[in-house]
């Protein structure tokens, strides 16, 4: 009895004891409040080192987009260079080009100086005819284009209207412009042609060719020496507006590309006339018609 009386005596001076609580659970316990539940490790989170790596990734990744931005820049600009110098080289061709085309054009310009204002100006008494009448050119053609030997400056002007209906057109103002060159080069023209009349009349009605006029040798060749002295200015005169009408035509109305297309264009016509009049001088009898197009008729 009186141990079991110490034994309960004994038992009620020791306190009760919590239940034990193993450390792991307390831990677990607190992350799953505090960290959403994901467990400790070292002291980090799982979820540090998951930004960590997130973040690393992200830089790893803007790093590699920031060195192909190099890349295909370079490669870009590269291309791009070479791309211009070859556009560049092209039109450095077309410049040349271009500038052998002023230069062939300038060329002609010079000719045909030359043949207007040296060649074809008479400095003896027979010139006036042969330039005046020329061997050379067929009839027909004369005909049809002959001024004092050649073409009509105006007809010039007329050529390039009809040519750039075909071959290169030609702006409103431009042919506004066409339009009174040739209005004031015919009436250069018509003065010119009463210049000539006049000569004429005066050479048939004073040069001492009939008896009635019969002079003596020295005062009738200085009759005539004067009157060819006329003529040739006139046909000066002449020569000169037709190199201004093509002066104007080269130079002032068309462009490089369009100064060379009319004269090739003129070229080409003159050629087919003058071949044209060449095969009626040489046709010989009497013209013939198809007895199919009489019947018709």
């Amino acid at each position: 009895m009186l141990q079991k009386k110490e034994a309960a005596a004994m038992k009620g001076m020791v306190p009760s004891q919590p239940s034990m609580k193993y450390p792991d659970e307390d831990d677990e316990h607190e992350v799953k409040e505090g960290n959403g539940g994901l467990p400790v490790e070292g002291g980090f989170a799982i979820e540090d080192i998951s930004e960590k790596f997130q973040s690393q990734c992200i830089s790893l990744y803007k790093r590699d987009l920031s060195k192909r931005g190099e890349e295909l820049t370079f490669e870009k600009n590269g291309g791009w260079r070479q791309e211009q110098k070859g556009r560049t080289a092209r039109l450095e061709k077309q410049l040349r080009l271009r500038w052998e085309l002023e230069e062939i054009i300038e060329e002609q310009v010079n000719r045909f100086h030359a043949h207007y204002n040296l060649d074809m100006v008479p400095t003896r008494l027979k010139d006036i005819s042969q330039l005046l009448m020329p061997n050379w050119t067929p009839p027909d053609e004369l005909a049809s284009i002959g001024w004092f030997g050649d073409w009509r400056p105006s007809s010039i002007l007329e050529l390039v209207r009809c040519l750039s209906a075909s071959c290169f057109p030609i702006s409103a103002s431009t042919d506004h412009l066409l339009l009174q060159l040739i209005h004031e080069i015919r009436i250069e023209e018509a003065i010119l042609d009463e210049e000539m009349a006049e000569i004429q009349s005066t050479c048939i009605l004073y040069l001492p060719f009939a008896p009635i006029n019969i002079q003596s040798g020295g005062s009738a060749l200085a009759c005539v020496h004067s009157e060819f002295k006329k003529i040739e200015r006139v046909i000066t005169k002449a020569q000169q507006l037709r190199f201004k009408a093509l002066e104007l035509v080269l130079k002032k109305i068309l462009n490089e590309i369009d100064a060379a297309e009319f004269l090739v264009a003129f070229e080409g016509i003159q050629d087919a006339i003058h071949q044209f009049a060449a095969n009626q001088r040489f046709q010989k009898g009497p013209v013939a018609m198809p007895v199919k197009a009489l019947g018709s008729a």
